[in-house]
């Protein structure tokens, strides 16, 4: 049996869920399904900078849920997390869940870097990963594309629009798919993987000259 005692959410009545085996469906800002989680249950979120927080769930209807001790249609709640560069998953992930995310670099010191805003062939030998700065992090979908998140991010309206700039030539997206890290490095025209980003070349060592 449902709780008797109505939450009016923006003008929606729900009635919280007292019987369980109700899911709580989590979701990105486009309305792409991420995971579930179920009545009771707890998300793990983690707001960009800051520490991991452990947010318990309660289920109000299928658009509705308390999130954190907030009411939330489930929508808001992937706008709120996108606003603030959180990712979040469940406390216990079961197989399907969606847990990907992506990571924006940008670089820290444009004056001191040689190949700021340039292509990414005249880059690529001085690219660094100490050059950059993480700028940025977020959820994703699986049928997310890197030109997806380059519009995210290149509009006025894009999340940390006041401390970062547009996705630019020489920024570089990282995504995080099934546990398996990709470097991308914004160029004139589209993107390129940029594997030394990740992981750079181990500079060999002159053996030491031998005495006569």
């Amino acid at each position: 049996m449902r709780g008797d005692t109505p939450v009016n959410i923006a003008g929606v009545v729900a009635f919280p869920n007292d019987e369980g085996g109700a899911r709580i469906r989590f979701i990105d800002s486009s309305y792409n399904t991420l995971f579930f989680v179920p009545d009771g249950g707890s998300i793990v979120f983690t707001p960009f900078g800051g520490d991991r927080e452990l947010l318990p769930c309660r289920y109000l209807d299928d658009y509705h849920a308390i999130i954190g001790g907030r009411t939330f249609h489930i929508c808001e709640f992937a706008e709120s997390a996108e606003r603030r560069g959180a990712v979040y998953a469940p406390e216990h992930p079961w197989e399907g869940d969606i847990l990907d995310t992506y990571t924006i670099y940008q670089l820290g010191d444009i004056g001191a870097v040689p190949y700021a805003f340039m292509p990414y062939d005249q880059a690529k030998a001085k690219l660094r990963f100490s050059h950059y700065r993480r700028a940025y992090r977020g959820v994703l979908a699986p049928k997310v594309t890197l030109d997806d998140l380059y519009l995210k991010h290149n509009q006025d309206s894009r999340p940390f629009g006041q401390r970062m700039h547009s996705l630019s030539m020489s920024d570089v997206i990282v995504l995080n798919r099934g546990g398996e890290e990709k470097a991308y490095y914004v160029d004139t025209v589209g993107f390129q993987e940029a594997k030394r980003f990740l992981n750079p070349p181990v500079r060999k060592r002159k053996p030491p000259a031998q005495e006569r």
